[in-house]
């Protein structure tokens, strides 16, 4: 018998549970704006202890927490190092094209280009969250695919996996390289076009044909 290796979940939920005692320990400040500022009298953190700060979440001008979202999203058989250098250099294929548009721009049009490959990146994978999703609930033996409104976080993580799984199937079939796929995905969702977009629009229509199942969420 050959044992196939299990598929990895990515879990969504927010943990029960955390080695940091709620009496103790405080959030740390992750603006860099916050950080310049000084703490009120009445702050607790002048006298608690504070929470580590998570990777994707510091201050520093060179991370961004979408991107590091989408580095792990990207992950395949935990070859992190490989997804960033994807990732990162469909960021760098996006910097260079709106660099090129800045330069061949007028004058009056140049403040309206975008340079920030971080800001485009943030702005199309907006664009591309839905905001239902369809859930099967079992009743009287039948399963039905009810709509649920989702939250914003797990609506980030779907619209990441319809893009990446889109990508994949591009640079599955050889059209292109992955990160090449990534960079004029994120370009055309940054435009509120593409794939990921078309399928964020499908998606709310299967969700508006299944509305009538919508009493069954309780």
């Amino acid at each position: 018998m050959i044992l196939r290796p299990c598929a990895r979940l990515i879990s969504t939920s927010t943990p029960s549970s955390s080695r940091y005692d709620a009496k103790v320990f405080r959030e740390p400040i992750t603006d860099k704006n916050e950080l310049k500022k000084p703490l009120s009298v009445d702050d607790e953190r002048n006298f608690l202890f504070i929470k580590a700060m998570k990777a994707d979440e510091t201050p520093t001008f060179y991370r961004n927490h979408v991107v590091d979202k989408l580095v792990r999203i990207c992950m395949t058989d935990g070859r992190k190092e490989m997804s960033r250098k994807n990732v990162l250099s469909a960021l760098e294929i996006i910097k260079r094209k709106q660099y090129q548009t800045w330069l061949k721009a007028p004058e009056e049009e140049k403040s309206k280009v975008e340079l920030s490959a971080f800001k485009i990146v943030e702005e199309g994978i907006n664009n591309c969250k839905p905001l239902m999703k369809l859930q099967g609930v079992t009743r009287g033996g039948t399963t039905y695919q009810v709509p649920f409104p989702i939250e914003d976080e797990e609506a980030e993580f779907r619209a990441m996996k319809m893009m990446r799984d889109i990508c994949r199937q591009k640079s599955k079939h050889g059209e292109t390289f992955f990160k090449d796929a990534l960079a004029a995905e994120l370009m055309l969702a940054y435009q509120n076009e593409g794939a990921t977009i078309q399928a964020k629009q499908e998606l709310h229509k299967t969700c508006e044909a299944n509305r009538a199942y919508a009493h069954y969420r309780g």
